[in-house]
C-alpha cells in the first residue's frame, strides 16, 4: 500500500479535538468540573463543606424534649390533679408544635439533599460517559498508531531491499571487463579503456538513466512515505497524550463527586432516621393530647378510621355533583391502611403493566422471593384447628380471582408469608381482617385461577427476616405511598399511581360515611361536599385550636350533635372566638395544590379574606376531623381539596 493510498483518519482527529473542546465547555458550567482546575476541588474543601453542613443541620434540628417527673394520677387533690393535667397538656402541645416545626425543617433539608444527590448522580453518569468515550478514542488511536508502525516497518524493509539491489548491481558492473551488446553498440570496442571521453560520458549517462533511475525513484518514494508516516505517528501520539490527560482530569473529578455523593447520602440517611424518630414521637404526642379530651379522642378515632382493610370492592367511585354554588370536597388518597407492605390494588396495577410477581414482591417488601425446602405442612386456623397450608390459602378471600395472574401469585406469597409467622410463633391465625379473611366454603371449592396461583407458588415466601416489621403485611389501597419503599407509581404521583391504574375505589375518595362500607351511616348528610361557610368555619376552628384556651378547644367538635353529642361552638361563635384571637376568616376564594412529602400532605394553602393562608397538613387534618359535620373526614395522611364554583 503506497502512502498516496493510505487512508489515515485526519477527520477523526479533528472531530475528537472538537469533542474535547465541547466537553470542556459543557463541564465548565459546573464549578466542580473543569479541565485543568481539578486540583481546586481538594479533600480539604470537601471536608470543610461536609463539616459545615453537618454542624448546620445539628444546630437546626437539636431539640430539648421535656420529661415529666410526676404522675398526675398519683395526686389526690382533684384541683391539683386537674392543674397537673392542664400543665402536661400545655407542655405536650408545645412539644408537639416544636417537633412539627422540626419535621418541616427536616423534610426541607432532606429534599435539598435528595436534589443534590440526584444532581451529583447525573453529573457522575455524564462524566463516566465522557471517560468511556475518551477511552474508546484512545483505543482507536492506538490501533492507528499500530497500523502506522506496521507500514513504517514495511516501507523501511522495502527501501533496504531496493538500496541493496542498487548497490549490488553497481558493484557487479564495476567488476565486469567485457561490454554488453549495448555497450558494444555504443563503444564499438571490447575494451572500455579504448572509449574516448565523450563516449565514456555518454555511456555513464545512459547507464545511470537505464539502471539506477528506477531504484532511486523507489528510494525517493519510500523516503517520502516514511516521512509522512512519521509525521502522522507524531500527531497521533500527541493527540493520544492529550486525550489521556483529559481522561485523567475527568477521573479525578468523578472521584471527587463520588465522594461528595457518598457524604450527602450519609447525611441524608441520618436525617431520614431523625425524621422517622420525630414522626413517631409526634404521633405519640398527638395520641397523648387526644387522651386528655375523651370526647375529642372519640371523634378522631372514628373519623381517622382505626384498623386497616384488605380485600377489594367494586372498582366504582365517582365524586357526586356538588349541591352548592361553591363547594369543597376533601379527597383522601387511600384509607384504612398501615402504609406497609403490599398494596393489593397496586399489585393489580403493576401486573396489568406486565410486571411479574417476583418483581411486584421485590418492590413492596424490598426482598426477593425464596423457596423453603422445609416449609410446614399445616397451619393452625382459628375455629378450624390445624389445616393443610395449601387448603388454608385456597380459602383466603383477599383478592378477586379475576385479577391478573401475577397479582394473584404475589398475593398468595404475601399471604403464605404472613401466615408463616403465626406458625413460627406457635399461634392460631384468625379468620377476619385483623389477620387474613378466610372462608371455609371457598377453601372447599376454590376458584380455578386463585387455586392455580397458590399451587404455582407452593412453599414460596418473601425473603429476609420473618420477624421484620411489616413482613407479609398488605392492605387494599395505601394511597400511592409505601413506608420504606416510597411512591408507588410509574412516573409522577398521583397521575401515574399504580392504584389509580387499577381503578381502586379508595385511591382518591371523599368520605362521609361512618365506616368504609358505602352503605354505613352518614349522620343524615347526603354528600361529602362542604359549602364555603363550613370550610371557613374549619379555618376559624384551626385558629381557636392554635391560640385558644382549653375551654375554647374543648368546644371544637362537629355541629351535628345528633351524632356526636357535646357542646360545640356554633359557626358564629367560632368566628367570633377566632376574631378574639386576631385571625377571623369569612371567605375562601381558592384552594392551592397542597405540598406532599414522605407520604404526607405537609401543607395546604387557601386564598382568604385575609390573603393567602397556609396550614400544616397534620394540623389541618386534626382540626378538620374534629370539626367537619357528620362523618365527613380525612381518612389518610395524604389528601387534597377540590373546589367547585
Amino acid at each position: 500500500m503506497s502512502a498516496l493510498d493510505y487512508p489515515y483518519k485526519r477527520t477523526l482527529r479533528q472531530e475528537t479535538k472538537k469533542g474535547i473542546k465541547k466537553s470542556e465547555k459543557s463541564l465548565g458550567t459546573n464549578p466542580l468540573i473543569t479541565r485543568f482546575n481539578v486540583k481546586k476541588v481538594t479533600a480539604k474543601t470537601a471536608l470543610t463543606i461536609t463539616l459545615t453542613l453537618l454542624l448546620g443541620l445539628s444546630l437546626v434540628f437539636t431539640l430539648n424534649i421535656p420529661t415529666f417527673a410526676k404522675d398526675c394520677d398519683d395526686i389526690s387533690d382533684l384541683d391539683d390533679r386537674a392543674a397537673c393535667y392542664e400543665e402536661k397538656k400545655e407542655e405536650k402541645e408545645e412539644e408537639a408544635s416544636s417537633i412539627k416545626d422540626s419535621l418541616e425543617n427536616l423534610r426541607e433539608k432532606i429534599g435539598e439533599l435528595s436534589g443534590k444527590i440526584t444532581n451529583l448522580a447525573s453529573q457522575i453518569n455524564i462524566t463516566q460517559g465522557e471517560i468511556n468515550s475518551l477511552q474508546a478514542t484512545i483505543n482507536e488511536l492506538e490501533k492507528e498508531i499500530e497500523e502506522i508502525n506496521k507500514n513504517l516497518k514495511d516501507r523501511r524493509t522495502t527501501m533496504a531491499e531496493k538500496e541493496k539491489l542498487r548497490n549490488t548491481t553497481l558493484r557487479n558492473l564495476s567488476k565486469k571487463n567485457v561490454l554488453t551488446k549495448w555497450e558494444k553498440f555504443i563503444g564499438g570496442s571490447d575494451d572500455l579503456a579504448s572509449l574516448n571521453g565523450f563516449e565514456y560520458a555518454t555511456f555513464n549517462y545512459i547507464f545511470d538513466r537505464a539502471l539506477s533511475k528506477n531504484a532511486l525513484n523507489w528510494i525517493k518514494v519510500l523516503n517520502e512515505e516514511i516521512q509522512s508516516f512519521e509525521a502522522d505517528k507524531a500527531e497521533a501520539l500527541e493527540l493520544k497524550n492529550e486525550i489521556a490527560q483529559e481522561q485523567t482530569n475527568l477521573i479525578a473529578v468523578k472521584t471527587q463527586m463520588d465522594r461528595q455523593k457518598a457524604e450527602a447520602e450519609n447525611v441524608k440517611g441520618a436525617l431520614d432516621e431523625e425524621k422517622e424518630e420525630k414522626t413517631e414521637k409526634l404521633l405519640s404526642l398527638e395520641e397523648e393530647i387526644a387522651k386528655l379530651s375523651e370526647k375529642q379522642q372519640a371523634i378522631l378515632s372514628q373519623k381517622y378510621g382505626s384498623g386497616y382493610v384488605s380485600g377489594y370492592e367494586s372498582a366504582e367511585y365517582k365524586l357526586p355533583d356538588c349541591p352548592f354554588d361553591k363547594g369543597f370536597a376533601v379527597m383522601s388518597y387511600g384509607a384504612f391502611t398501615h402504609y406497609k407492605g403490599m398494596s393489593q390494588y397496586g399489585a393489580k396495577g403493576r401486573a396489568k403493566d406486565g410486571q411479574e410477581y417476583k418483581e411486584i414482591i421485590k418492590f413492596y417488601y424490598g426482598e426477593d422471593v425464596k423457596e423453603k425446602d422445609d416449609f410446614p405442612d399445616e397451619v393452625c386456623v382459628q375455629n378450624y384447628g390445624d389445616m393443610d397450608f395449601q387448603e388454608y390459602l385456597y380459602g383466603l378471600a383477599e383478592m378477586h380471582d379475576s385479577w391478573p395472574e401475577d397479582a394473584l401469585k404475589a398475593q398468595a406469597i404475601a399471604a403464605r408469608s404472613y401466615a408463616y409467622r403465626y406458625v413460627k410463633a406457635g399461634k392460631c391465625i384468625c379468620t377476619s381482617q385483623s389477620c387474613q379473611v378466610f372462608l371455609k366454603s371457598k377453601s372447599d371449592n376454590p376458584p380455578g385461577d386463585w387455586k392455580d396461583a397458590v399451587d404455582d407458588t407452593k412453599d414460596k415466601i418473601i425473603g429476609g427476616s420473618t420477624d421484620a416489621s411489616g413482613y407479609g403485611w398488605y392492605s387494599s389501597t395505601a394511597g400511592g405511598y409505601i413506608e420504606n419503599r416510597g411512591w408507588d407509581s410509574d412516573g409522577n404521583w398521583p397521575g401515574n399511581a399504580y392504584e389509580k391504574k387499577a381503578e381502586s375505589p379508595w385511591f382518591y375518595k371523599a368520605w362521609h360515611t361512618q365506616s368504609y362500607h358505602s352503605n354505613s351511616s352518614t349522620c343524615g348528610r347526603s354528600t361529602p361536599w362542604l359549602d364555603e361557610e363550613e370550610l371557613v368555619d374549619i379555618l376559624n376552628a384551626w385558629v381557636v385550636w392554635r391560640k385558644g384556651d382549653d375551654g375554647d378547644k374543648d368546644n371544637i367538635s362537629p355541629v351535628t350533635t345528633s351524632c356526636w353529642g357535646g357542646d360545640p361552638y356554633s359557626m358564629d361563635k367560632m368566628r367570633e372566638k377566632a376574631g378574639d384571637y386576631g385571625e377571623k376568616y369569612t371567605s375562601i376564594s381558592k384552594v392551592h395544590t397542597p405540598s406532599f412529602a414522605s407520604g404526607r400532605t405537609t401543607e395546604i394553602c387557601f386564598e382568604t379574606n385575609r390573603g393567602k393562608k397556609c396550614l400544616d397538613g397534620e394540623e389541618f387534618k386534626t382540626v378538620f376531623n374534629l370539626r367537619a359535620p357528620g362523618y365527613v373526614a380525612i381518612r389518610s395522611r395524604l389528601f387534597d381539596i377540590e373546589m367547585d364554583d
